[in-house]
């Protein structure tokens, strides 16, 4: 019976030995092995065609290295990279404003048409950019709604409508769309505030603009920064929207540009060169948004 318990003890302190060997072989490659899935991901539909688009618009029509593709560019579509860059910052800017002064009232307001409007600004988020393209003809059109109910007031001739296929129609189809899903990023850090900060202030004498100003948009800084981020470099990359508004028309954006090289020139050249601007315009906000979520997640 002795020798039995001393075998099986025997048995046990080996099958220990054993695991803790194999657990310190393993335990170091382990993570590696874990992430390796998520970065070939990455590698794949990202990296590799972002790495070969940028090499190849150093390309020339004659595979010679050279500047060709960025002279002709800047020559065909300078106006256009300033267009896009500037009505996104427009929108970008103008959603944000509207969309932590509705979260603001969505947050302090507790009546009955703050839950109605909690649950109906969410609806355009659902809406891909072609239905809503089709809607903002229908109702930025010179003879559409929008115009009519102008004429109809008396503000403006109906025969000489307003003309908002144009950057106007632009940003505003762009803020419509993007604001209601900026509004979920803020919301949920203004509900993150404890109300007392609210009522201290309050008890101090500050008005609204000032609890604004001074407690909940300095509090939820990274939440609206991050959305207004997420917005900046969807409204780059936007296509469907701006061809079915303005497509034809100069200036228009980039991605209507490169669809034109592509389909009309079989031009890749030009139309990589025209990707890197828009890989220029978003590489900062990006950068910011890697590791503001970065950050998060250590602190987390």
């Amino acid at each position: 019976m002795g020798y039995s318990l001393k075998k099986e003890l025997n048995l046990k302190e080996n099958k220990k030995e054993v695991g803790e060997k194999y657990s310190h072989l393993t335990s170091p490659l382990l993570p590696y092995l874990l992430v390796l899935p998520a970065v070939m991901v990455i590698v794949l539909l990202y990296l590799y065609p972002f790495l070969a688009s940028f090499w190849k618009s150093f390309i020339g029509k004659d595979g010679i290295l050279s500047l060709s593709n960025y002279q002709k560019t800047l020559n065909l579509y300078r106006m256009d990279i300033i267009f896009t860059f500037g009505v996104t910052v427009l929108s970008t800017l103008i959603a944000t404003c509207l969309s932590i002064l509705l979260s603001v009232y969505l947050k302090l307001s507790k009546s009955w048409l703050a839950k109605q409007i909690g649950i109906l600004y969410r609806l355009p988020i659902f809406l891909p950019y072609v239905v809503v393209a089709q809607m903002m003809r229908s109702f930025l059109a010179p003879h559409g709604i929008l115009n009519l109910i102008l004429a109809k007031s008396g503000l403006i001739d109906i025969e000489n409508p307003l003309q908002f296929f144009n950057w106007v129609g632009l940003t505003f189809g762009f803020v419509w769309k993007e604001a209601p899903f900026m509004v979920l990023i803020i919301l949920a850090g203004f509900q993150m505030i404890d109300d007392s900060y609210i009522e201290a202030a309050k008890s101090v004498g500050a008005k609204l603009p000032q609890i604004i100003t001074k407690i909940l948009v300095p509090m939820n800084k990274s939440n609206i920064l991050v959305a207004a981020t997420l917005v900046f470099c969807s409204l780059v990359g936007c296509f469907s929207f701006p061809y079915m508004l303005i497509g034809g028309k100069t200036p228009g954006t980039i991605t209507i540009d490169i669809a034109h090289r592509v389909n009309y020139f079989g031009d890749y050249g030009v139309a990589n060169a025209l990707g890197v601007f828009s890989y220029l315009m978003v590489s900062l906000l990006a950068v910011y948004y890697i590791r503001s979520m970065m950050k998060k997640g250590l602190y987390e």
